[in-house]
């Protein structure tokens, strides 16, 4: 089964735009790990100065306010007990240390531990201490100098504030952040918007070739109307007045020749009467397709056409109450003239033509079945051409003729070969009840 090129380019547009969301989700994704790393690089570049700068100090307050950049950096630091209570604290830092935050954060890397904070666009850093590991030496004593900012007193220890660190459990330090928090707030504004950006512009770029093929369609048939058009001209003034000459003289040749040459005049008509029928068709193709448009039956019209076309109503199945369909009543005729003919003409049983009529939400659905020769799959894309036939004695511009009809008041044809030979003819239009006059379907 065929698959509409509607359907076919809105499939083949959801999977781009899959393909294309999958690089941009890599994309963000790389971002945000950048800017994960950035953000590590930085806080460790700030935990080597703090320690580096506790050298000159006696703690770590007085470290960081002796640094414009650990004091813009820095929000808050402690040190806490085994208590959860602050051994040592500076700047903005929880007055009790909650170790539940810790078992939503994952396994720590090296006893380190990385607490994103969007709040206050900061990092929470904490190292779980080791006291079973190695100690931090202290500090050279000559390297302190002995009235530096912070000191508290000359018989102090330099390295007490070294040495808190094996009593406590906890080092927390609290870290300004805002570039990695403007990335990731980046982040999560434009990946939307991109992906509706992407969205919009895969279905912009299918509606382009849509359209596309719809002009190519309109351009071709153009030219079929430009060529039919120079042909039915020479065929109305070339054909019809030899045909009607013909047609006189073998009425002529009948009477003189009474009971003489049946067989032979019989066949001169018939070809007058198909090369009569081939400029008919030929300017019912060049007509005005909508025609005249009225509220029409068309379950009516279809067991009307069998049975003048059949000698018998063959529509197998319908629907309760009335099928309106807004059309032309000539023009739905010929649609279903040339189908139904087309069934007959199949080389197939009669009994095997069969119909049916479905209502599918507002749409009317017509299927003509057959049980004929069917439709070759090199001849599908070709049925719809005006003069193609594979028929000896056929015209080949019925269906042309009812394909231009049908699409005139908003429906479709499809055709395909049945499996078991033979071929199927669908025909659907939008369902017109009273007040539709407004509906867009119905207007031009």
């Amino acid at each position: 089964m065929k698959i509409p090129v509607r359907i076919s380019s809105c499939i083949i547009a959801v999977l781009c735009w899959i393909m294309f969301s999958g690089l941009t989700v890599f994309i963000f994704v790389v971002m945000q790990d950048r800017a994960r790393l950035i953000r590590d690089n930085r806080n460790e570049q700030i935990l080597n100065h703090l320690f580096t700068s506790l050298r000159d100090y006696d703690d770590y307050g007085s470290a960081v306010e002796a640094s414009p950049a650990l004091k813009e950096s820095i929000i808050g630091l402690a040190i806490y007990r085994t208590d959860l209570t602050p051994l040592y604290s500076w700047g903005k830092v929880p007055d009790v240390f909650d170790e539940t935050v810790l078992k939503n954060v994952g396994e720590p890397r090296n006893a380190r531990y990385t607490i994103p904070d969007q709040k206050s666009s900061s990092i929470k850093f904490i190292l779980k201490i080791d006291r079973g590991g190695p100690q931090m030496p202290p500090p050279p004593q000559n390297q302190i100098p002995r009235n530096s900012p912070g000191r508290k007193n000359e018989d102090q220890p330099r390295h007490f504030f070294f040495n808190s660190l094996d009593t406590g459990k906890y080092f927390y330090i609290d870290i300004y952040q805002p570039d990695y928090w403007r990335t990731i707030h980046m982040v999560r504004i434009l990946f939307p918007i991109c992906e509706l950006a992407l969205l919009f512009l895969v279905f912009y770029i299918r509606n382009l070739f849509l359209r596309n093929i719809e002009y190519r369609e309109r351009i071709e048939a153009q030219k079929n109307l430009v060529v039919l058009g120079t042909a039915a001209s020479t065929l109305a003034h070339e054909i019809k007045n030899p045909l009607l000459s013909i047609r006189l003289q073998t009425g002529i040749l009948r009477k003189l020749f009474t009971g003489n040459g049946e067989e032979e005049i019989g066949i001169i008509e018939e070809e007058v009467d198909r090369l009569s029928a081939l400029v008919y068709r030929v300017n019912d193709y060049l007509r005005d397709a909508p025609g005249f448009p009225v509220p029409l039956d068309i379950q009516e019209l279809l067991r009307e056409t069998f049975r003048r076309l059949c000698g018998r109503d063959i529509n197998g199945g319908g629907v309760s109450g009335e099928c309106m369909v807004l059309i032309d009543g000539d023009r739905a005729r010929s649609v279903f003239e040339n189908v139904i003919r087309n069934a007959i003409e199949s080389g197939g049983p009669d009994n095997g033509i069969e119909s049916s009529i479905s209502r599918n939400g507002n749409r009317i659905t017509i299927e003509i079945r057959d049980r004929g020769k069917g439709i070759p799959k090199s001849d599908m894309t070709r049925i719809f051409d005006p003069f193609f036939t594979s028929k000896s004695t056929g015209t080949g511009i019925g269906l042309s003729i009812s394909k231009r009809f049908v699409e005139a008041a908003q429906g479709n044809i499809y055709l395909e070969s049945r499996d078991g030979g033979g071929t199927l003819v669908r025909i659907s239009f939008p369902e017109y009840t009273k007040g539709d006059s407004e509906n867009p379907a119905f207007k031009k």
